[in-house]
């Protein structure tokens, strides 16, 4: 580049030295009229605070800004000297606020340094930054610590481990533990002052405890369980030798400490899926059927089928590993019998026996808890039961009680049928709404106002005497509910004909018809009770072939289930 020579750029100042005189006066004065009247409003030009640039914003911005980081901001936990993280925080997790607006309210440009050309300039980088605002809240502290290390300060050490990375195992390092004093690691906490930008950290001071199981013991059988299965671990299946590879069997290992050593386990979650696909088929005979003729309880004949077998997963898993442990140059399949399916071909007499034997092979068949009673008021006396003293939660049957004693209040004068119950229907409409809608404010309503007790205690002295109704602990059997329905029906309850009949007439009129009333045959007076999959219903069957009292109380049954039940027991009267 030519150079321009001296005597010309002097020449070039002297003939315009007025004018750079004048430019220079301007730029001085410009300079020093935004000194003047920068605003305090924003930060100074060039400023940074915590190694974040703050030029020219305005001073609410950056507050705003800090305090939304530093809520943020991540504190690491490390105990005892060990480097090892154990835990990231907020500072809000340890009590810890951090706020930055009183030092950013002192980020002033002073009046005294306006008058200094430049200064505008060379303030904001030269600033000494105050401080941020740190208070505390003690008791979320010691909350925290009680959370994370326990209330007696100790933090178990983590014995070193295994975990397959590929093709290969490979050591989780183990770590110290200790204990620790709550008034130290207190201290310790409350001695943090995270800087935005600035990695924090609070160590507490441990008592350490090593692990039991350390990397080198770890490392030690990483590499003789990669060195034994590098070429794959041979698998015999019934003669035809299979190649499981590296990767996979190491994939059905799992590692746990045990009396201070690290030991291995092979996974039979893990491996099923590989051995039910490769070995599994090559391996397995289906098994025959057996078929077995009775009559009510009694076996009448029997045809036996032939077992089959299929591959036993723990015996085969366990070959493995005596591969691994160097027991063993080859797996073999291990095979386990399968005995043949039971197919059964069931008669019922027509008697009480044959109908006590349908209904319990008809709950062994079946999903769910059972339990039955059956009894025949009229035809030929029959009576069965399955399960019947099996205590069930009432559901709804427990409005038959509070109904019998409705009953018995109306009938010794102290209620009538127009008194309010529920602020709006009166006790004829809420008694019916209780047993043919099953309505539950009713039903409280009623039940609280004879009162629990009363309840209770008539209800035992009609002879049901594993009928409870504590509050929430209501529970009854089939049988009680059987003695209770025999009674209504016939007429030894102790009410008129008229009230029974009140009883009896809206029970017939009940809404629920999917259980006994679907599998029965003539009329059916019944009262249900479903909740959490309960599924009762107490019923008086008026049947063609003489009345009967049928009660089925089932945990995790269908309707459809005591439908089909109620139709075979009809099919054997």
């Amino acid at each position: 580049m030519r150079k321009i020579p001296t005597h010309k750029f002097r020449g070039f100042l002297t003939r315009h030295k007025v004018v750079l005189l004048r430019g220079g006066l301007g730029l001085f004065v410009v300079l020093m009229l935004m000194q003047f009247f920068y605003p305090d409003s924003r930060m100074p030009l060039f400023s940074s605070v915590d190694g974040l640039g703050t030029s020219g914003w305005k001073k609410d911005d950056v507050v705003k800004k800090m305090n939304e980081l530093s809520a943020k901001q991540q504190v690491a936990i490390v105990v005892g000297k060990s480097s090892k993280l154990h835990s990231k925080v907020t500072p809000s997790e340890i009590g810890l606020k951090v706020t930055h607006n009183e030092r950013i309210a002192a980020s002033n440009y002073p009046w005294y340094l306006r008058i200094i050309p430049t200064s505008l300039v060379w303030f904001g980088p030269l600033q000494a930054e105050a401080p941020a605002k740190y208070s505390r809240d003690n008791s979320k502290a010691e909350k925290f610590l009680s959370s994370k290390l326990g209330e007696s300060c100790n933090i178990p050490a983590k014995d070193a481990t295994i975990k397959q990375s590929g093709s290969k195992l490979v050591v989780v390092p183990a770590s110290n533990g200790g204990v620790c004093k709550q008034a130290e690691a207190l201290k310790a906490i409350q001695g943090v002052k995270p800087i935005i930008n600035t990695p924090a950290q609070v160590n507490i001071p441990v008592k350490v405890s090593r692990p039991a199981v350390d990397d080198k013991a770890a490392k030690e059988l990483a590499e003789l369980l990669n060195r034994r299965t590098k070429a794959g671990v041979r698998l015999d299946v019934a003669g035809e030798k299979q190649l499981i590879n590296q990767k996979e069997v190491l994939s059905w290992l799992t590692f746990a400490s045990e009396d201070s050593k690290l030991v291995f386990a092979v996974n039979a979650d893990k491996a099923n899926a590989y051995v039910a696909k490769t070995a599994t088929p090559k391996v397995s005979k289906p098994a025959g059927v057996t078929k077995v003729s009775t009559l009510d309880f009694a076996e009448t004949s029997r045809v036996t089928g032939q077992p089959g077998q299929t591959l036993g997963i723990d015996g085969t898993l366990q070959s493995v590993k005596d591969v691994l442990e160097a027991k063993a140059g080859i797996a073999k399949v291990s095979v386990v019998a399968v005995a043949p399916k039971i197919e059964y071909s069931r008669t019922y007499t027509k008697t009480s026996t044959g109908i006590a034997a349908l209904l319990q092979h008809y709950a062994e068949d079946h999903a769910g808890t059972f339990g039955v009673s059956f009894v025949e008021l009229g035809g030929r006396g029959l009576s069965a039961s399955y399960n019947s003293n099996q205590s069930f939660i009432t559901a709804s049957t427990y409005k038959l009680f509070v109904a019998y004693s409705v009953l018995a209040r109306v009938e010794k004068g102290e209620w009538k049928w127009s008194d309010d119950v529920t602020g709006g229907r009166d006790l004829n409409t809420c008694f019916d709404d209780m047993i043919v809608k099953s309505d539950n404010a009713c039903a409280e309503a009623m039940y609280k106002k004879v009162g629990y007790q009363t309840v209770i205690n008539e209800a035992r002295a009609l002879g049901l005497s594993n009928t409870t109704l504590a509050g929430d602990g209501q529970r009854t059997t089939a049988a009680d509910l059987v003695t209770f329905l025999t009674k209504l029906e016939n007429k030894s309850i102790g009410l008129k004909d008229e009230n029974r009949s009140k009883l009896i007439e809206a029970m017939k009129r009940n809404v629920y018809r999917q259980g006994v009333p679907a599998g029965a045959s003539g009329t059916v007076a019944d009262k249900v009770g479903f909740l959490n999959g309960l599924l009762h219903d107490a019923s008086i069957v008026y049947s063609p072939k003489g009345t009967y009292v049928l009660v089925v109380m089932t945990s995790g049954s269908t309707w459809g289930n005591i439908a089909e039940l109620t139709r075979k027991i009809e099919e054997l009267r």
